[in-house]
């Protein structure tokens, strides 16, 4: 049985790249990844997105779907389409019910921005353990 310790040391291990254009949103993601003992990037626009992902490959990436610059279904098709982070499975949050267009466009998991901190949490672990065993 492992302890909370070793738990935490393995998610230590794992990085989320977090995309938002409002600083709000981004500071509360941060906040609730870290204290799951996450590391966590931040890009507050579809372009930073993508040279995060391509230069840190992150292990999951959540990210909006109303950006100003490109949406994030554009950048989820980006992302799916580039052979550097094809990879990496990606969580589309947002307010508005998109689901359709964002999982077509390759999301792996589609959340309401009016999620409980449990869920979150539970999809980045499964999706992690999902592409270990993959």
């Amino acid at each position: 049985m492992m302890m909370s310790t070793e738990v935490s040391e393995i998610k230590k291990q794992h990085t989320v790249l977090i995309v938002d254009d409002e600083d709000e949103v981004r500071d509360m993601l941060r906040r609730i990844l870290k204290l799951s003992s996450y590391r966590v990037l931040e890009a507050q626009n579809a372009q930073e997105a993508m040279e995060v992902a391509v230069r840190e490959k992150p292990d999951v990436i959540t990210m909006d779907i109303m950006m100003p610059d490109k949406d994030g279904i554009t950048l989820c098709e980006e992302i799916k389409a580039n052979p550097q982070t094809k990879h990496i499975p990606v969580v589309m949050v947002t307010v508005v019910g998109q689901r359709q267009r964002a999982m077509t466009a390759g999301a792996d998991y589609f959340m309401n921005k009016f999620f409980t901190i449990d869920e979150l949490v539970s999809v980045i672990d499964k999706l992690i353990a999902d592409k270990q065993t993959a």
